[in-house]
């Protein structure tokens, strides 16, 4: 089977899918929109695997019909894309799969929507023209594979769409994996590391709840605030992004609860983040990874998981349910008090470790990328692609 990819945050779907040895994959990653996080893989190096061009130019967004891109889609009998992907796969005339990552699904379709996020003027206007041939890709896919959260759900049914399967992230469970080279840490003066890396999103606007981008930070302050307040040593890693519209309310907030000098603001020193193997050295060096707190999941938990360390999150437990029947190892906080009760619950050494454990065995059955790439040409066989 020839495989294509498109977009970001496609690599480790390509990397599962090419484990198995009859399938030819190719990923096909724009110039322009590229993580910084994927520089530290090698294999990107690699042009049997990876394609990196301007492919989603403006000319090729308007005409995309005659754009490299679908030139070079046409070439493979189906195409998993992400982000402007579906405007290039349906114009390249082959069988395709939407991924979506969240705006390409909840924010990109709906141009009138998704106006408070973006400056007036040229910029309205070319969501206007990006809007229109998204909406219409979408809704020609073979079919759209998402968690069924209520985002995405939503966003799905406006473009009278279903989500037809989930396809689990794939993780690299090699990078992000725990140091066994290092002894646990006994925690005598009870302190706890905690590593949250999410962007800062704590306004509650309607448009950012609806698509899922609220992210209810300040739970997390409250919480760690009642935590101190009963002589308990927290430090707080936080990451500085261009992408955190709220985060001058976060450091005001941080310094209204009097927790200045138990939080530390990391720096990539550049705009595109760090690298993954940057993170996963950030992840290992915490007691507890927290996620966000609006309902949902996303790479954070996995990663923090996957390098063997608690998470912390609030996620829709109907969805979890539905997903995840078993159980996942995720640790819910929905409040203030909820974060610093498991923020107190974790001062015991062996229960982190207990609990980082069952984290690292869940993403392996789950997450790991060969297990998703298996599960992909699954969906995709049950689609009659395959």
């Amino acid at each position: 089977m020839k495989i294509a990819l498109y977009g970001p945050y496609m690599f480790e779907l390509a990397a599962g899918l090419r484990e198995n040895s009859e399938n030819d994959v190719r990923l096909f990653l724009d110039e322009a929109t590229m993580p910084r996080s994927l520089l530290s893989e090698s294999v990107l190096q690699d042009p049997r695997l990876v394609e990196v061009g301007p492919w989603s130019s403006r000319r090729a967004i308007l005409r995309p019909s005659s754009s490299e891109i679908a030139r070079r889609l046409r070439d493979f009998d189906v195409a998993l894309v992400t982000e402007l992907g579906p405007v290039f796969a349906m114009a390249s005339r082959i069988p395709f799969v939407f991924i979506p990552t969240g705006w390409d699904l909840t924010c990109g379709p709906f141009p009138i929507r998704s106006r408070s996020s973006r400056q007036r003027g040229v910029a309205d206007l070319a969501a206007v023209a990006v809007a229109a041939r998204l909406r219409a890709g979408i809704r020609n896919a073979n079919g759209i594979w998402g968690a069924p959260f209520r985002p995405f759900v939503t966003a799905a049914g406006r473009l009278g769409r279903q989500l037809t399967d989930d396809l689990p992230q794939p993780i690299d469970t090699t990078l992000f994996a725990p140091d066994l080279t290092s002894k646990p840490e006994v925690a005598s003066s009870g302190r706890i590391t905690i590593f949250h890396p999410s962007r800062m999103m704590m306004s509650a606007d309607r448009f950012l709840v609806e698509t899922g981008q609220w992210k209810r930070n300040d739970v997390l302050f409250r919480g760690m605030a009642l935590a101190i307040a009963e002589g308990i040593d927290v430090h707080l890693r936080l990451l500085r992004r261009e992408s955190s519209p709220d985060q001058d309310q976060a450091e005001r907030l941080i310094g209204r609860l009097g927790l200045a000098s138990s939080v530390e603001w990391l720096d990539a020193g550049t705009p595109r983040g760090f690298t993954w193997s940057e993170l996963a050295d950030l992840y290992r060096a915490s007691d507890l990874v927290v996620d966000e707190f609006g309902g949902w999941f996303g790479l954070i938990a996995l990663e923090g998981a996957s390098c063997g360390r608690p998470v912390m999150n609030h996620v829709d437990p109907v969805v979890m349910e539905a997903m995840h029947p078993g159980g996942h190892p995720f640790l819910q906080a929905s409040d203030d008090e909820e974060v610093r009760n498991v923020i107190v619950d974790l001062l015991d050494p062996d229960r982190r470790a207990r609990i980082g454990e069952m984290s690292r065995q869940w993403i392996l059955r789950h997450h790991d990328r060969s297990v998703v790439g298996r599960r992909a040409e699954a969906n995709l066989e049950r689609l009659g692609i395959w």
